[in-house]
């Protein structure tokens, strides 16, 4: 049976701590308590201790932190961790008889505290366990509901999100928007899948940045479609502009051209799914249009689409209560001096029951 402690990447079969403190017999009395379950790392000073962090971002699992440090003290070494997006998964529990401390450290993004004297090893033990088992939950989440190219969330958990948002804001006006890059596969075709993956990167990360601080999310639903999910706005050609500036074709001129589709003040009886698929509708309503790359999906747009929807449902009916007639269009042969009659074009009309001919 494994233990609940093995890291797999880790040389020594267990999850790798840094115990990064001046003191020496600091360092030997937590050594001494976490040896037996971890691969112990040990730095006797900031700077060293900011080194270590660097170098085996990929393999530590947590960092056991004193705040007064030469070098580099605690509180910048967490300020650079969360700082840096290699190291900023890790978490760190600070070591520090100073409570007053503690809150400036939990806003730097310190997991926990253990304080000085350090208390019972059954306790250290417990607390070090938790703050890795809790990082670890979080990043199997996070892996679980973002877009591996991206980094936006997938479609499950932008739905769900959009779903859980509207619960606490559900008088707040919010719009349903899809994105679509025009001919993105002749992108892949002309330059390489690595060129349209920079592409997508970089149109979502300008997406996001853009919606975020409205409490907008985005998703990478499929290929090249982005959906939006944020309160309502009028900024769309703006949004659009933005989300495809810098995005020249490689060795060329042509911009990347993008398209879209807006739902705005979407019906909240409806699912979210729903909601995007008619913003989706609409994006596809402007395939190549360079002059109006934005179409908004409205009530005439859901008149359409129930129409023909309705047609649809009911062509089958149509078939078998003979609803189809046959019309014969003449066609004339004109290169003699007077036309003459020489066949027909058949056409097929439907005589609708509702909807007349």
């Amino acid at each position: 049976m494994l233990s609940s402690h093995t890291k797999f990447h880790s040389s020594a079969g267990k999850r790798q701590i840094l115990i990064a403190d001046d003191e020496s017999i600091n360092r030997e009395l937590l050594g001494l308590v976490l040896a037996e379950d971890y691969e112990i790392l040990y730095a006797e000073d900031g700077t060293a201790a900011w080194d270590m962090i660097r170098d085996c971002c990929e393999t530590l699992s947590l960092v056991l932190l004193d705040l007064m440090m030469p070098g580099m003290n605690g509180q910048e070494i967490l300020r650079r961790m969360r700082a840096e997006a290699n190291t900023a998964h890790i978490p760190a529990i600070v070591l520090t008889a100073d409570q007053k401390a503690e809150v400036e450290c939990l806003n730097l993004g310190a997991a926990d505290f253990i304080p000085k004297p350090y208390p019972e090893a059954d306790i250290i033990l417990a607390r070090v366990l938790r703050t890795i088992e809790l990082s670890e939950d979080r990043d199997i989440i996070q892996s679980t509901e973002r877009d591996e190219l991206t980094g936006l969330y997938n479609r499950e958990f932008f739905y769900r999100y959009a779903e859980q948002f509207d619960q606490f804001h559900a008088d707040l006006p919010m719009d349903a928007i899809a994105i679509d890059i025009n001919h993105f596969h002749m992108i892949n075709e002309r330059f390489g899948t690595a060129y349209g993956d920079t592409v997508l990167r970089r149109i979502g990360e300008k997406i996001r940045d853009r919606v975020a601080p409205d409490n907008g999310i985005v998703c990478r639903r499929e290929a090249d479609t982005f959906l939006v999910y944020c309160p309502h706005r009028e900024d769309y050609r703006e949004l659009l502009q933005i989300a495809s500036e810098g995005l020249a074709e490689e060795g060329g001129t042509g911009r990347v051209r993008l398209r879209m589709g807006v739902y705005a003040n979407a019906d909240k009886s409806l699912e979210v799914e729903r909601r995007v698929d008619r913003a989706k509708l609409a994006a596809d309503t402007v395939r190549g249009n360079y002059s109006n790359p934005v179409a908004l999906y409205d009530d005439d747009f859901h008149r359409q689409e129930i129409y023909a929807e309705q047609l649809i449902e009911d062509f089958h009916r149509g078939i078998e209560e003979k609803q189809f007639t046959v019309h014969y269009q003449p066609k004339f042969d004109v290169r003699q001096e007077i036309p003459v009659l020489s066949s027909a074009e058949a056409l097929v009309r439907w005589k609708h029951p509702v909807y007349g001919m």
